[in-house]
């Protein structure tokens, strides 16, 4: 049985010109940037924009002057692949039991980082107050009436195929579809655009996330995120490199192509019953999104 809280909730992409590559996500899948993380700007190395697919986002971050000045992760990145794939998130139901999981799996490289955040309030009131600091693994989510808190953490590519991240948020993590609980990656002001505009027009949000595997075998990366996500999520029984999470979604792994370009390739999208579909499939930032 698949854990209804277990899915794939938001893919970040890595771009060299934030705006123009913003602009063109939001004109192809008709759909708002809804965040820009004040934090994350004020750290300095990086900027970043989250669009709202449904109840799921897409974050696009672009490195700072300051960034390529002292070259990090990020800008290293660009320099090898250019606009590209950059990490694939998944919603867990504790956070406690899957951080620890999660750091056992492959080389047992363990949390690359992780953050905790509180603040008084509800969904959709804003993040005014907020507190936040490091995550220590196999710490609980804290959960106080009055307040809405999150917890991410995020594990080196060797082990999974790509940066990848596990969030536990609250309160409302567990409603589906057209979710307006927390989510902190994409702020606390989201939510009230929700019921207006619950969609566009052109996807209601992912379906798959495909992640080219460099120096690890596709079955076995596929099953460390088995493991590590831990129950609750299937390995499909006619294709061992096939991740089944809640909704409908999976993870598929593969080889990587004739580029060789690892981490995430490929993304499926929803298509909105009903609506004409605007494409069938499109490159953009260097992966491949396909309406299904």
């Amino acid at each position: 049985m698949i854990d209804p809280q277990l899915r794939l909730r938001q893919i970040c992409l890595v771009a060299y010109d934030l705006e123009w590559t913003s602009g063109v996500l939001c004109a192809a899948f008709d759909a708002p940037v809804v965040f820009r993380d004040p934090r994350m700007a004020s750290g300095g190395n990086l900027t970043n924009t989250h669009i709202r697919l449904g109840d799921s986002f897409l974050e696009t971050v672009c490195p700072t002057d300051k960034a390529w000045a002292d070259g990090t992760t990020q800008t290293r990145l660009l320099e090898r692949n250019g606009d590209c794939g950059y990490m694939a998130i998944v919603q867990v139901p504790d956070v406690a039991v899957a951080s620890r999981a999660m750091a056992e799996q492959g080389a047992g490289t363990g949390i690359v980082s992780g953050d905790w955040n509180v603040c008084p309030g509800e969904p959709g009131l804003g993040l005014a107050g907020v507190t936040a600091g490091k995550y220590q693994l196999g710490e609980a989510l804290p959960k106080a009436q009055g307040t809405v808190s999150g917890v991410n953490v995020q594990y080196h590519p060797r082990d999974f195929g790509t940066l990848a991240e596990i969030q536990e948020n609250w309160p409302g993590q567990d409603q589906f579809p057209q979710n307006k609980g927390t989510y902190y990656p994409a702020g606390n002001t989201w939510q009230r655009d929700v019921d207006a505009r619950p969609i566009g027009g052109v996807t209601s949000g992912f379906a798959a996330v495909e992640i080219a595997t460099r120096g690890l075998d596709p079955e076995q990366c596929c099953k460390n995120w088995y493991a590590g996500l831990g129950a609750g999520c299937e390995i499909d029984g006619d294709d061992p490199s096939k991740l089944h999470l809640a909704g409908g979604q999976h993870m598929r792994f593969v080889e990587p192509g004739d580029g060789g370009r690892a981490g995430v390739v490929g993304v499926d999208l929803f298509a909105l019953p009903g609506a004409p579909r605007k494409f069938a499939t499109v490159e953009i930032c260097g992966v491949r999104w396909t309406l299904v």
